[in-house]
Parts: structure tokens; C-alpha cells; sequence
């Protein structure tokens, strides 16, 4: 009975290992078609393409600051005085330039009294170096008198690229003396971006 069973299992594992080749020559056969089927395909297909759309997004912004105090002294005709400022913003921008007073005028009476004037005149020059795209030097020159309703230096297509200067020039009336004191104005000095 074992001698038997040994026959029929030597048998067993001849047929076995015949179909595990059979299966095996099959399956590279198939391997083998699809992967020439494959080369086929892409000589048959020319140009498959796929778009990527990237987006994002960078927020306007718009700075300026420095200041401080100017001290003429003496007021004359002709005094000259300048200042720097900071000024920044990576959008097209518009500076508006506010006077107080019109002028440097007298701290208590502005009106001036009797024959004597209480306000000093003067003319703002601004300069604004900006890239559209290549460098260029933004100008424009107010009187005192045109900043009491604001004043504006419109850049254009062009973005800040850095700090600004003012230059401040007396114009003394002529045939008018001053009202003896303390004199002063303040200048405003808003950026509004355009977007």
C-alpha cells in the first residue's frame, strides 16, 4: 500500500510541477504581449499633455514714515530746508501732501496784525525714486497754499523703490514785514496704493 502511494505521489508531483511550468510560460507570454502592446500604444498616441494652473496671491502694501521736526530759524526769503522720508509700496501709489496752515504761519495770530503779515509762504519740491520697470525719479513741486486741500505726486504704472526727499524754499511777499513771534506748519504726507 505504500509502495503504491509513493508511485502515485511521484506521479502527483510530476504533474504539478508540469502545469506550474505551463502557467508559468503563460504568464510570460502575456507579460511579454502587454508590454509590446504598450510600446505600441505610445507610437500611437502623440501628444497626451497635462496643464498644471498654479495661482497665488501677494497683498498690496503701502508704507511711508520718518518726519521729525525742521528748524529754519530766522525766517528770510529764500530759506531753504530739506528732509528725507521712507517710502515704500509695491502697487502703483499716489502721495498727497497736506499743509495746516497754508504756510508757516505765526502760532497765535496767523492773520498777522495790523501791517504785519502772520504767515511765510513757501514751495514744496518732492522727489520718489520708483521702477516701471527700469528706474526713474518721480517730481513735483506745490506752493504751500495748493497742500491746505491736499496736494498729490501720482506715480503712474510706477512702484516705490525706496525713500523719498522734500525741499522746502521761502517765498517771502515782497513790501510786507512779519509779525514778530514763534512760526510753524506741519506737512501730512498720506500714500494711498492704486489698485
Amino acid at each position: 500500500m505504500f509502495a503504491g502511494l509513493g508511485g502515485f505521489l511521484a506521479y502527483f508531483d510530476r504533474q504539478v510541477v508540469a502545469r506550474f511550468r505551463a502557467a508559468a510560460a503563460f504568464m510570460l507570454l502575456s507579460a511579454v504581449a502587454t508590454t509590446a502592446n504598450a510600446k505600441d500604444s505610445a507610437v500611437a498616441f502623440d501628444g497626451v499633455s497635462l496643464n498644471v494652473v498654479l495661482s497665488g496671491h501677494i497683498t498690496a502694501k503701502c508704507s511711508v514714515g520718518g518726519g521729525g521736526t525742521i528748524n529754519l530759524g530766522r525766517l528770510v526769503a529764500n530759506k531753504q530746508a530739506s528732509a528725507r522720508f521712507d517710502v515704500g509700496c509695491n502697487v502703483p501709489f499716489e502721495l498727497v501732501f497736506r499743509s495746516t496752515s497754508g504756510g508757516i504761519a505765526h502760532v497765535t495770530k496767523p492773520e498777522g496784525e495790523g501791517p504785519y503779515a502772520g504767515i511765510v509762504p513757501y514751495r514744496l519740491g518732492v522727489t520718489v525714486p520708483a521702477l516701471s520697470p527700469q528706474p526713474l525719479q518721480l517730481h513735483a513741486d506745490f506752493t504751500s497754499n495748493q497742500m491746505i486741500a491736499g496736494a498729490t505726486l501720482d506715480s503712474g504704472d510706477a512702484i516705490a523703490a525706496g525713500g523719498g526727499e522734500i525741499r522746502l524754499q521761502t517765498e517771502m511777499t515782497q513790501g510786507s514785514d512779519l509779525l514778530a513771534g514763534e512760526y510753524g506748519d506741519s506737512i501730512m504726507i498720506v500714500i494711498n496704493p492704486r489698485v
